[in-house]
């Protein structure tokens, strides 16, 4: 690699972020990590230098909630680090599930899920559009497919997720800007940790980081998904009739 690219990962402290944070590194990339919860990003720091990797490693305790901070975060990075080539973006949340409406909690999510999502592309966005380059990868989630039981809130911030990016596509392509979707199954994480239902298909952390750092860096499609054979059901239950789904998912679930 001749030019040490960069890649920014919103919310990688933990999971899925945490995970491809170190496969980025030991691929020799600088790798930008934020999050809010600087005990984590310490330990993640520690824990990489005891790896002597390739790359390296820089944190920043910032709330992707913030949107003038997560701005001033980011044009500290450009000018300071380096130009940014790929801004992977992981922020998000959920909350036990419940039968009852709660509006707080839907606000919660949205604004972590969403929002956060929205004021992260702003803050990069300007600097990808002057150099006509650059990478945004929207992380969602199979379960955006469809709505599900118990989780309206969080399937759908993933839905909208998925139309962001796919609309995003469309509209910054031709300047230059690649849009790519994430869109893992079930990997154990801290956030998974909270289900109490059964996860088909569970994978590890470091399982889908090899599957993201493939799908960034080796491909050119707009859709990273995994594992495979839970997409195979997931696309099925996506296209069929209200009926169809609504009775397969009560079956599966019991609710």
């Amino acid at each position: 690699m001749d030019k040490k690219k960069i890649i920014w990962i919103a919310g990688g402290s933990t999971g899925i972020g945490r995970a491809t944070a170190i496969e980025f590194i030991k691929n020799g990339w600088t790798v930008i990590i934020n999050a809010r919860n600087k005990d984590n990003l310490r330990i993640l720091k520690d824990h990489t230098l005891k790896l002597n990797l390739e790359g390296v490693l820089y944190t920043f305790e910032c709330d992707n909630r913030e949107k003038n901070d997560l701005a001033r975060m980011i044009s500290n990075i450009e000018e300071s680090i380096g130009a940014i080539d790929i801004a992977m973006l992981n922020a998000g949340t959920t909350h036990p599930y419940s039968d009852d409406f709660n509006l707080e909690y839907y606000n919660h999510v949205v604004k972590t899920n969403i929002l956060s999502t929205l004021n992260c592309i702003d803050a990069v966005y300007p600097f990808f559009k002057n150099r006509k380059s650059g990478h945004i990868s929207i992380v969602s989630s199979m379960v955006g497919f469809r709505g599900l039981p118990r989780g309206s809130a969080y399937t759908m911030t993933k839905a909208a997720l998925i139309n962001l990016a796919e609309s995003l596509n469309f509209d910054l392509k031709k300047i230059g800007i690649r849009v790519s979707l994430i869109n893992p199954g079930f990997i154990k994480t801290p956030l998974t940790d909270k289900n109490t239902f059964p996860m088909p298909f569970l994978k590890s952390p470091e399982y889908a980081a090899e599957k993201i750092y493939n799908g960034l860096i080796k491909s050119k499609k707009f859709e990273i998904i995994f594992p495979y054979s839970w997409f195979i059901i997931m696309k099925t239950l996506r296209i069929l009739p209200y009926r169809i789904y609504f009775y397969i998912v009560k079956k599966f679930t019991g609710l």
